[in-house]
């Protein structure tokens, strides 16, 4: 660096031995003519001879002197030229300006220009500096200097040659033109140039025209510094290099923009696409810093998207390769070698080993706020990376793109990572997190030899591979072998944790565990655990231990040679076993129950069966199929049969399901069974069936098919109903094989005109049509009964097996329309027009039609008025009054009766559920009166709206065709009264009044109140799923009883009273005796605290006195335990109670008394 001012200080030191010192330079006066007038100028000779030749007076002088201001100028002889005024002096010439002294073989001096010109074997002496050349040149006129003819300026320490060397000394600037080489023999530094100025008074020079400044060190390297153009701050100690700059050091490169050299602070900085670069590496950046010491680099430091790139050059193949990125990258070197990198913001180091090593891995990639590399021999061999740290390490073989080889990577992070090359391991310190594939390691600390592939963790290790989770003390990992050992290790699965002194993993999906203990409890100190000095995990599938300890809390209360726990997730096929029961019956007989097992078809659907046996009595087995395809079908069938050890053999069944399909837009497949050949069986106890199935006596089951568009829908289907206690002669099954419902729904039959689409029967706008046809086919079997003879003894007898069996078919069409006449009456006609087929009649004829057709006309309107006072918080009532009556008319049509054989007029078209005919004359008025109250409450700003505060209702008919047979023509009256005063209850009154007495014929009332809210122990509740079907499938049936309400519900209380009464007529006048119920209903329900969930239902008979049903259930979340206690009294019909307490996560470890379901038993408790 120090060359870096050879220049300068050459030419400074050249125009002060060439010309006077600034101390000695002229007077003031600037112009010639001043100079010239001012001036001493005298010349003198030891002798002198003139002469005249071409107008020209010559002298000849020996020893001449000029002295002309302060230049002395002597030689041994000299021509004098009187008119030119030149004096040319030769031999020994001597010229002499304060200190300056200077000799040549001869000189000039013109007195009018002012030219001082020396020639031959020029040399200027001053202050021990010498300058030659062939010829100086002084114009004291232009106060300027010239050397030329091989200018060469030399001091003890420095050289500097030129083909010219020029000094304005009006600028004070010195310049150097044509080879231009300064030479400093102290410094080893030298600067060549075509040209080179300098400005004495800045003490500044520029070096132009492909200049060079060179250092040359002890062991004979060189430096070169090449640009458009040297600039050297003398004063300041700089040298900037500007416009393609080029440094050549042997193998170093560099290029850039522009270059400063700071001798200073002894520095060089590089700006403008810097880059630097030799045989094995490069560097880049905005800015590159290179700092010296001693003629040799200190520090690189790269400022502003810096990029190092390093690859080693073996005899053979590729070396290791090395690129480092950051915001700043600072190098430090010791001699020629790089010692440390530090690499600061957004830090990126990349390491690719050699080509011999590759074949193996081991490419690694690390990031972090800042990177330390450490070299040795100048190459990496330690890499530190701190500050949001993390990495990637290639395991697979440099080139290898095949879909194996891109997993084979090692995903890595902590606070701080050390990476040793020569080692190949990676240490990830603090918060240490390592990824391979399925493998996920977290601790303190992770250190990976990748030459061996195990890794190590220490400091809370946890391990997940796959669905597997693993923690200890200290970890062991193979990535070859994917073979681990753990100390004091704990894994957790589906189903809970295993602990063990030592874990080790023996193959991809086995575990060998050594004094180890397993439990579902997650707490520090387990509720219970199961002990045993050997395990043997088989990953996602279970545990097989022995000998095995059951402890609850640290007491030991059960002990077995061995035990398999699943720890399969989600539904898996396989022997309930766990679920068996032994014991003895009521009855005296034992049992076994609940040999199950449990069918995992696919992820749609799983099947359960299972086997009951009882001593002497009979053997059960029993069966559920569950199915559900989100958005497609869902459902369940579930089946139980028994054969009973009886002389007869006899074998009862029953076959319960549901069943949902979704079979396109507004199509749906829907389905409920529910079949017995026993009217007993389902209330047999050994069956364990919950209250609601045991009393239910009506069986339903039925099969539909829906499909609905904006136009109308159809409807088919098959239906079945049993009657588990019909009486003789009554109804046992009814079925109707099948059922077809087709309906278009009601539609104008105009239309006004609507955008550009024209109106079409305008004037029927607003009449209406619709269309709907019913067919079926209805079987009906009725109990057998006995038919005694007239003598009323069973003599003579005889079974009656009566079975009902035809098809019928209805169809309806109906015209209405609603006009307002007047601007407030709304007049509303109406047609219809019904037609049947019968199969078969009431008359015993067989394919039976007919018809008959109605008309009638309604009226209505709607009186209003508000009333406001401020009575109180009233503060105004709305009344809104709506009359309404209506005239409708059937024709009489014979052809609809018949007489039968008492003589009696009946219908023909009955006897087929839903599809009937009336045949008569009908002609009857139909009144109503309705009166709303609408109240306004509370603040007068912000008052409180309550509507419907009360509905009074009243109805009634008058019968036109009452006289012709001898009835009274006005109906019953039915009057209703709701008063809704709060949000929260409602007030029901019912009467019927016969209007001839006004006796009261019917009453009821009713009432009630609610309250829920949401508890402060409730947990967010599980939403249902909004797929449609999914409530038929969810509704309660015997197979999901009533149970235990979630600990996630609000608490709710509420209460409801009711009273009914009546009076019937009797047949010849007057009333029966009133008869009236009563009743009170209640519930309640509430989290007592975050674990107790209490929920009680009740029914009282207010009349009789006396409880009808109670229902109450206590619930208890025991951490990993839950305990269960359920109590159902229905009147004399059971007093069941049930009481269980389970571990959670292991259902089959459980203690229970009491009655149960069965129905429920294997696979997974909740299928949807």
């Amino acid at each position: 660096m120090r060359s870096s001012f050879l220049l300068a200080a050459a030419l400074c030191a050249a125009a002060t031995f060439a010309f006077p010192p600034r101390g000695a330079a002229a007077p003031p006066d600037t112009t010639s003519v001043e100079r010239s007038d001012r001036e001493p100028y005298h010349l003198s000779a030891d002798r002198l001879e003139g002469s005249a030749a071409a107008g020209e007076n010559v002298y000849t002088a020996r020893r001449a002197k000029v002295v002309h201001g302060t230049t002395t100028v002597t030689g041994d002889s000299a021509l004098i030229y009187r008119i030119r005024e030149m004096v040319l002096f030769r031999g020994n010439v001597r010229i002499v300006d304060g200190g300056t002294r200077m000799w040549g073989n001869e000189a000039s001096y013109e007195r009018k220009t002012r030219l001082a010109t020396l020639r031959g074997d020029v040399r200027i002496e001053e202050s021990g500096a010498k300058i030659t050349g062939r010829e100086a040149r002084f114009y004291r006129a232009e106060n300027r200097s010239v050397i030329t003819g091989d200018a060469r300026l030399e001091d003890s320490t420095r050289v500097v040659t030129a083909d010219r060397i020029e000094y304005d000394r009006n600028n004070d600037i010195v310049t150097a033109i044509g080879n231009v080489d300064a030479y400093d023999r102290a410094e080893s530094t030298r600067v060549r140039a075509e040209r080179v100025r300098y400005d004495r008074r800045k003490d500044y020079a520029w070096a132009e025209n492909e200049p060079v400044l060179e250092l040359e060190e002890r062991d004979g390297k060189k430096t070169e510094v090449r640009g458009t153009t040297l600039e050297f701050d003398t004063a300041k100690r700089r040298v900037y290099a500007i416009g393609d700059v080029r440094i050549h050091r042997q193998d170093l490169r560099a290029t850039s923009e522009r270059a400063e050299f700071d001798q200073t602070d002894r520095r060089a900085i590089l700006v403008g696409n810097p880059k630097a670069w030799d045989a094995e590496g490069a560097a880049r950046a905005d800015t590159i810093e290179i700092g010296f010491s001693e003629h040799r680099l200190e520090s690189l430091h790269l400022r502003s998207n810096a990029i190092v790139e390093y690859e080693a050059k073996p005899d053979s193949g590729r070396g290791e390769r090395n690129i480092a990125n950051g915001d700043t990258i600072t190098v430090f070197f010791d001699g020629e070698e790089a010692k440390e990198a530090v690499i600061v913001g957004s830090a990126k180091s990349q390491y690719w080993p050699s080509a011999a090593d590759s074949v193996e891995g081991g490419r690694n990639v690390s990031e972090g706020d800042t990177i330390h590399v450490f070299f040795e021999k100048g190459r990496p061999a330690r890499a530190v990376v701190l500050g949001r740290s993390h990495g990637l390490y290639y395991l697979a073989a440099e080139g290898d793109t095949s879909q194996a080889a891109s997993r084979e990577v090692v995903r890595y992070s902590g606070t701080e990572i050390d990476y040793d090359v020569k080692k190949g391991s990676v240490d990830v310190l603090s918060s240490a997190d390592v990824v391979y594939k399925e493998m996920h390691l977290t601790a303190n600390k992770i250190a990976f030899d990748s030459k061996t592939n195990k890794m190590r963790a220490e400091g809370d290790p946890v391990l997940v591979d796959g669905k597997d989770r693993i923690t200890g003390d200290t970890m062991t990992y193979d990535l070859n072998s994917r073979q681990g050992t753990v100390y004091e290790g704990r894994t957790t699965y589906d189903r809970g944790f295993i602990y063990g002194e030592r874990v080790r993993k023996v193959s991809e999906n086995v575990l060998d565990v050594v004094n180890g203990t397993y439990s579902t409890c997650d707490l520090e100190e387990t509720h219970y655990h199961f002990q045993a000095h050997k395990m043997k995990v088989y990953l996602q599938d279970k545990v097989i231990a022995r000998p095995v300890v059951f402890y609850i809390k640290r007491i030991p209360v059960l002990a077995l040679p061995f035990y398999v726990f699943p720890i399969k997730p989600g539904r898996h096929s396989g022997f309930q076993l766990p679920q068996v029961e032994f014991g003895s019956s009521s009855r005296g007989g034992k049992f076994v129950r609940n040999m199950g097992y449990y069918w995992a078809i696919n992820d749609y659907m799983d099947a359960t069966g299972w086997f009951d046996y009882y001593q002497g009595s009979s053997w059960v087995t029993h069966g559920q199929y569950r199915y559900h395809k989100r958005y497609g079908y869902q459902g369940q069938i579930n089946s139980s049969y028994e054969n009973q050890f009886t002389e007869k053999g006899t074998n009862r069944w029953d076959l319960i399901g549901t069943h949902y399909q979704t079979l396109g837009t507004n199509f749906a497949l829907t389905a409920q069974a529910n079949l017995t050949n026993s009217s007993t069986f389902q209330r047999d106890p050994n069956l364990g069936n919950n209250v609601l199935t045991r009393i239910q006596r009506n069986l339903r089951s039925n099969l539909s098919l829906q499909k609905g568009w904006s136009g109308g829908s159809i409807n088919a289907g098959l239906l079945q109903t049993q009657d588990l206690d019909a009486g003789p002669g009554g109804l046992k099954i009814q079925q109707q094989l099948p059922s077809l419902t087709y309906r278009i729904n009601s539609r104008p039959i105009g239309h006004l005109a609507r955008g550009q689409e024209p109106a079409h029967l305008p004037l029927l706008a607003s009449t209406t049509y619709s269309f709907s046809t019913t067919g079926l086919y209805e079987r009906k079997q009725y109990e057998t009964f006995t038919r005694y003879d007239t003598l009323g003894t069973t003599v003579d007898s005889s079974k009656v097996d009566s079975l009902d069996a035809r098809g019928a078919t209805r169809y309806d069409f109906g015209l209405a329309d609603v006009r307002t006449l007047l601007g407030f009456l709304h007049v509303g006609p109406r047609f219809s027009y019904s037609g049947v087929y019968y199969s078969r009649d009431q008359s015993g004829a067989r394919n039976q039609l007919g018809g008959v057709w109605s008309a009638g006309v309604g009226v209505n309107t709607a009186i209003y008025g508000t009333f406001r006072t401020s009575i109180g918080p009233l503060r105004a009532v709305r009344h809104v009054i709506t009359p309404s009556v209506s005239l409708g008319y059937q024709p009489k049509n014979n052809s609809l009766l018949f007489r039968d054989s008492a003589g009696v007029l009946r219908q023909r078209f009955d006897g087929v559920s839903g599809i009937n005919l009336f045949g008569g004359e009908a002609k009857r008025v139909d009144f109503g009166l309705s009166n709303d109250f609408h109240a306004k409450w509370g603040d007068p700003t912000h008052p409180t709206v309550l509507n419907n505060l009360i509905q009074l209702n009243t109805r009634g008919s008058y019968n036109l065709l009452a006289k012709n047979v001898g009835a009274k023509p006005l109906s019953d009256l039915s009057t209703s009264l709701r008063l809704h005063p709060i949000r929260r209850s409602d007030f029901d009154f019912n009467f019927v009044h016969n209007p001839y007495d006004r006796r009261l014929l019917q009453f009821s009332a009713s009432t009630g109140i609610s309250f829920q809210g949401q508890s402060k122990y409730a947990e967010a509740a599980d939403e249902f799923s909004d797929e449609p079907g999914a409530d038929a499938i969810r509704a309660p049936t015997p197979l999901s009883p009533q149970g235990l309400s979630s600990t996630s519900l609000p608490w709710v209380v509420a209460a409801s009273i009711s009273y009914s009464g009546s009076r019937a007529r009797r047949a010849g006048g007057g009333y029966l005796t009133w008869g009236s119920s009563a009743s009170l209903n209640g519930t309640a329900g509430i989290n007592l605290s975050k674990n107790w969930r209490f929920d009680y239902q009740w029914q009282f008979d207010v009349k009789q006195g006396q409880m009808v049903s109670q229902f109450f259930s206590v619930k208890r979340e025991l951490h990993c335990w839950e305990m269960q206690f359920t109590r159902s009294i229905s009147g004399t019909v059971s007093d069941d109670y049930y009481f269980k307490i389970n571990v959670k996560s292991l259902p089959e470890v459980y203690y229970e008394r009491g009655s149960k379901g069965l129905r429920g038993f294997g696979g997974v408790s909740d299928l949807y």
